[in-house]
């Protein structure tokens, strides 16, 4: 296990993403446990695998990113990420609209989109569909995501996400 306390904490942006890209790439290569102490929310979303939230040395949330930013445990955790732009954290799973089942919808079409795909990632060919465009999830359509979907999240209005 590789213990990081503040390792960034005084090194200036560009040096910090360096260092940030280093430490994902150490991760990759050696395969340790690495835990990572950080009061820098950006940093642990983007770095970390699993994120603990504390608030007076109790663990208030234990989770991915995703969790804890779409799914937070309770009005603390809700105000620590009111200010992470949802778009670059959650997937599309979070928003899509679940379509009936039928035979019709089975079946992705090529343009479909993976649900794991972030949300930030699927902007840009959402818009060019014009149309919602069908979100698979190994391998069957679980619904669709349209306009109507994104800009809630866009937007910030975390209240409208669908849960």
């Amino acid at each position: 296990m590789l213990l990081f306390d503040e390792p960034f904490s005084a090194l200036d942006p560009l040096i910090r993403r360096d260092m940030q890209a280093e430490v994902r790439r150490l991760h990759a290569e050696v395969g340790k446990t690495m835990l990572f102490i950080t009061h820098d929310l950006a940093e642990a979303l983007t770095l970390g695998d699993r994120v603990a939230v504390l608030r007076d040395g109790a663990l208030v949330q234990v989770g991915t990113p995703e969790q804890l930013v779409g799914s937070p445990a309770d009005d603390y955790v809700r105000d620590f990420v009111r200010d992470v732009p949802r778009a670059d954290v959650l997937s599309l799973r979070w928003i899509v609209r679940r379509t009936p089942d039928d035979p019709a919808s089975a079946t992705p079409a090529p343009a479909a989109l993976p649900a794991t795909m972030l949300i930030r990632d699927a902007v840009p060919r959402i818009l060019r569909a014009h149309e919602p465009v069908p979100v698979v999830d190994d391998g069957r359509v679980i619904g669709v995501v349209g306009v109507d979907e994104l800009l809630p999240v866009l937007a910030g209005h975390p209240d409208r996400i669908p849960a």
